[in-house]
């Protein structure tokens, strides 16, 4: 380190140099860093989609889920298996360990389902695997509507899709609402009987005259020409003349038993956007692309086709750019904010405007530096790197600070400037190494931890490690040199200096007294060590914090099977009370069977916070019967999902559903009970009635049917079936054969249904049974969260009421409090982050055990960090804001810098004690390390204050809990350091005095033997 100063100092000019490169690199990778609001992550989870036509909950559990429940748990890197069945549709989420190979997990899980395929009924479609990762959400979304009353799904899916995938950023685009065009084949049963015809021989006889055979070629003239047969039935005319043969061998037309037309599909989506019906089309993008150069390029498509098209509006719903771009330039300005501020103190402290110039450049270089490798790690310039850069602000200056210090006072014993500069950076250069070592230590830890705390929080701690170095390489070369250059003078008479002498007189007369009272000292520290743990049981802990960005989702879950129409007709009055708020700048609505949701953004200049609005809505809904509301404020951090549920929850678990099912209706009794609970509900819904068709096996076998074959049957009797498809302008559209509306509106006219010409009655009975909408199941066990609906500042009351009084219930034996997989998510990443913690702590005292020598002065010295936590609890708590994992990411980057304090003042009494007395020692260097010790806190918790107060838009509140954690910290250790560790020191080392000349006696001679070759050089 001494040879690189000395060859700074020796080539100003190549070193300055080298300074402009730094400054065109650093620009340069500034500029080719991804913008993103978070980094790179990778969700270790796949969900298995299985549709079971016709069938209830309970049917799609016993044949389906736990059949790919089975097979999936069997498969190695599998965490965690979350099931959900309800109609028609089974739904298995897999979790895998984080360091499972995505890749190879798909492949594994891919070969088990076609193994299952056999086992799950023959009705059941192949199981599907969809893959789940941050990219899968919409990076935007358009709505697209016509002027002049074109059909706007036709022109999207002809004119906008094609246009949309050509783009090499966009990964998928999604398009609902609309209405498609098809062919509609209305059969008439009483004519379908007479010719003795079903449903399914017409559907086969349709199906045969819709070919293309080729029969070879033919030669004509040089040519040889392909011939193939096939029959026209691409027109409403041809469809009308298809030939079916009836029962006695006759031949008639398809037009004879059945209606044939060109119509609209009953919708099975219906979106709106403010209103008013429209196509919404959403697009994400690829892995590797940037989602900003994604949304202009989306932009600029969409732009072009509005030009092209006069009578098509679109309108942008949703924007992820707007946030990234909002949320960085609030992380921006604050950055440049605290580098202001952090270079107002150091002239506080300086009094030389040169000086604050030279310790405050070292900002802006690091910076350069830092960037330059965030470039070449593929880093994106994110909220976490950009936090990772606004914590480091105020500690680059803290080696810069001790070297310019050290500076001045070898420039009181050598005038020359370049020999100060040299001996001055040579006299600190060995504790400013161990210094920045002890700061970026803490943070290795991440670097090898899974899951996805290492995920979030990897890129951040790096940053500020890469920040940390820079600084030190900043230190020991730029300073130097600008001291040599620029010949900065301390100032003696300043103000700040005549305080400061005030503050050391009234610290000796305090220290003097405390010294004598050691054992109140230790007791007054414990006791305010148990009151911080106190102080954050009373604080709300949460995963992450929520980013208010003014968007609110409305979810309305209706009973199974509730057709999209009456989904449509019922989610009105949701809509106009949206609509009706003034806070609400556009909403959109997306609708269908059985489900609704409202996606609201509210003006920026809203008179409401968006959780007053999420209350308001609430309060309004809470007499709405015919659907379950769930109100939520959005985020972007929320990975698509919802971060501030509309109520406290409780799950419950049994390997028995019934168990289970019977303890969910004594909890909700109870719940409604509770004051402030506006609504009760839970994730499985009210019991439905259904009506059972019992199939006799040996009646269906007597007429060469099995009861899977009249289930399929029936399906496609109630449900309709495609028969075929035709070509009409070069697009393909659906031939569907169905019955009219009220044809088996009853059970009686369902008895009557002919199943391969034998009436059902004749094979089957019917019965109604009480069946759950929806059976979840988390490892094997069936799960009910129940819901109490509230308001936001009543749910954490409300919340330790449901978990108290679920000890008091008497529920059946089976039955206990289950963990969702959100908890145990939760649970992971703050048991990753207190690893973490705990890693950092042993690396701490490593490196201050290798630079002490002495194991005690260690862990003397880390007494600071468990008190650091008084102030960092203290100030979370005063403030109100909920205790996060970025709260836990302060509190490890504590454990890096309180300790630095304690290093300055123990290393400064056991210099004193050379030449004084231990109490004196102890004394004296308290006075002497004040100023050093002020300016590197105050630096770091002024250059955080931006943060810590959230100034900088709504993003700032990603970083608040950690600068509150640090400021807080840093606050109570600097003054427990100066109060409380010469106490310690003195119970540890003032016991004996024999002991303790014996320990300075080796620790002298040692010191001693170091700094010989120091003086020969």
């Amino acid at each position: 380190m001494n040879r690189l100063t000395r060859l700074v100092l020796k080539r100003p000019v190549s070193t300055l140099l080298a300074v402009l490169a730094l400054f065109v690199f650093g620009f340069s990778s500034l500029m080719g860093l991804r913008l993103e609001l978070m980094p790179d992550m990778e969700m270790p989870m796949k969900i298995v989609y299985t549709v079971y036509p016709g069938a209830d909950s309970e049917s799609v559990d016993d044949l389906v889920t736990s059949i790919i429940e089975d097979k999936a748990g069997s498969l190695s890197g599998v965490k965690s298996i979350t099931s959900r069945s309800m109609e028609n549709v089974s739904m298995v989420l897999l979790q895998y360990d984080y360091d499972q190979n995505v890749n190879d997990a798909y492949l594994d899980l891919r070969a088990a389902l076609d193994q299952v395929k056999g086992d799950l009924p023959d009705d059941a479609q192949d199981p599907m695997i969809i893959e789940m990762n941050m990219d899968s959400m919409p990076s935007i979304s358009y709505s697209v509507s016509t002027t002049d009353g074109t059909d706007a799904l036709a022109f999207v899916k002809q004119d906008v899709v094609p246009e949309l995938e050509a783009l090499s950023t966009v990964a998928q685009v999604t398009v609902s609402g609309g209405q498609e065009q098809h062919i509609k084949v209305e059969l008439n049963r009483d004519e379908m009987n007479q010719y003795g015809l079903d449903m399914n021989s017409i559907a086969q006889y349709m199906k045969a005259s819709d070919f293309t055979i080729p029969l070879g070629s033919v030669d004509q003239g040089s040519q040889s020409i392909s011939v193939i047969s096939t029959a026209d039935t691409d027109t409403v005319q041809a469809l009308r003349k298809i030939p079916l043969r009836t029962a006695t061998g006759s031949l008639i037309q398809l037009s004879d038993v059945a209606d044939v037309e060109w119509t609209v599909k009953d919708a099975d989506s219906i979106a709106r956007y403010n209103g008013e019906d429209t196509v919404t089309v959403s697009m994400t993008k690829n892995q590797s692309a940037s989602t900003i150069g994604m949304v202009n390029s989306v932009k600029e498509t969409m732009n072009d086709i509005q030009e092209k098209n006069e009578n098509v509006v679109v309108a942008a719903t949703y924007d992820a750019s707007d946030m990234i771009k909002k949320s960085l330039s609030s992380v921006g300005s604050t950055l440049v904010l605290g580098v202001i501020l952090s270079m107002i103190v150091l002239f506080i402290f300086f009094g030389d405007w040169k000086a604050s110039i030279i310790v405050g450049c070292s900002m802006p270089i690091s910076l350069l530096m830092t960037v330059i490798v965030m470039s070449m790690m593929g880093f994106s310039l994110n909220i976490m790197t950009l936090g990772g850069l606004v914590i480091a602000i105020g500690m680059m200056v803290d080696s810069s600070s001790v070297v310019i210090e050290s500076c001045f006072r070898a420039n009181d014993r050598v005038p020359d400037f370049s020999e100060a500069a040299l001996q001055g950076t040579t006299e600190v250069v060995a504790s400013i190494v161990a210094s920045t070592i002890t700061t970026v230590v803490v943070y290795l830890p991440l670097c090898f931890s899974g899951g996805m705390t290492g995920q979030i929080f990897m890129q951040l701690g790096l940053t500020i490690v890469f920040s940390m170095v820079a600084s030190l390489i900043s230190a020991i070369t730029l300073v130097p040199l600008f001291f040599k250059l620029y010949k900065p003078t301390q100032k003696k008479e300043l103000r700040l200096n005549v305080f400061l002498d005030k503050i050391k007189e009234k610290y000796d007369h305090v220290e003097r007294k405390l010294l004598h009272k050691k054992k109140t000292c230790l007791l007054t520290a414990v006791l305010l060590l148990v009151a911080s743990f106190w102080i954050l049981s009373m604080t709300n802990i949460v995963s992450m914090p929520t980013m208010d960005e003014g968007m609110i989702s409305v979810t309305a879950t209706f009973r199974p099977g509730t057709r999209v129409e009456v989904v449509n007709e019922q989610i009105v009055q949701i809509e106009d009370l949206v609509a009706a708020d003034e806070n609400v700048e556009s909403y959109t609505l997306t609708a269908s069977a059985g489900s609704a949701t409202i996606s609201a953004t509210l003006k920026d200049d809203r008179k409401m916070t968006t959780q007053e609005v999420v209350d308001q809505w609430v309060q309004d809904t809470k007499n709405v019967s015919d659907m379950q509301l769930d109100i939520t404020m959005s985020s972007s951090m929320s990975m698509g999902s919802s971060t501030t549920g509309s109520g406290a929850t409780l799950t419950v678990g049994s390997v028995n559903l019934e168990d289970v099912k019977d303890a969910s209706e004594m909890i909700q009794d109870v719940a409604w009970n509770i004051p402030g609970v506006l609504n009760v509900s839970t994730d499985a819904g009210a019991s439905t009635t259904q009506l059972r068709v019992v199939v006799d096996p040996l009646s269906a076998m007597s007429h060469g049917l099995t009861p899977t074959q009249v289930g399929g049957m029936l399906y496609s009797t109630l449900s309709g079936t495609k028969a075929m498809t035709v070509t009409s302008d070069g697009e393909e559209y659906d031939v569907d054969l169905s019955f009219p509306e009220g044809t088996y509106d009853n059970a009686t006219q369902l008895l009557d249904t002919e199943v391969a010409g034998v009436p059902l009655s004749e094979m089957a009975t019917l019965e109604y049974t009480d069946a759950a909408q929806t059976i979840m199941k988390m490892d094997g066990k069936y799960t009910v969260t129940v819901s109490a609906t509230c308001l936001s500042d009543d749910k954490a009351d409300i919340q330790d009421a449901m978990d108290e009084f679920l000890n008091t219930l008497d529920l059946p034996d089976s039955v206990g409090e289950a963990e969702t997989m959100m908890d145990k998510m939760q649970d992971d990443m703050f048991g990753d982050m207190g690893k973490a913690i705990a890693m950092a702590l042993f690396l701490v005292f490593l490196v201050m055990a290798m630079q002490f020598e002495s194991p005690k002065f260690s862990l003397m010295v880390m007494l600071s960090i468990p008190f650091s936590l008084i102030g960092a609890f203290g100030l979370v708590f005063l403030s109100g804001t909920d205790f996060s994992m970025v709260g836990l990411m302060g509190v490890l980057t504590l454990v890096g810098t309180v300790v630095n304090n304690g290093i300055l003042y123990v290393d400064g009494v056991n210099m004193l004690r050379r030449r004084m007395d231990i109490e004196d020692a102890l004394i004296e260097s308290g006075k002497t390390r004040l100023r050093p010790i002020l300016i590197t806190t105050l630096t770091t918790i002024i250059s955080m204050t931006p943060s810590a107060l959230g100034i900088g838009g709504e993003s700032a509140v990603m970083m608040q809990g950690m600068a509150l954690v640090i400021i807080g910290g840093l606050v109570a250790s600097t003054l427990l350091i100066l109060l409380l560790m010469p106490v310690f020191y003195l119970m540890v080392y003032g016991t004996s005095k024999k002991t303790r000349k014996e320990r300075w006696h080796r620790f002298y001679f040692w010191k001693k033997k170091k700094e010989v070759p120091q003086e020969q050089e």
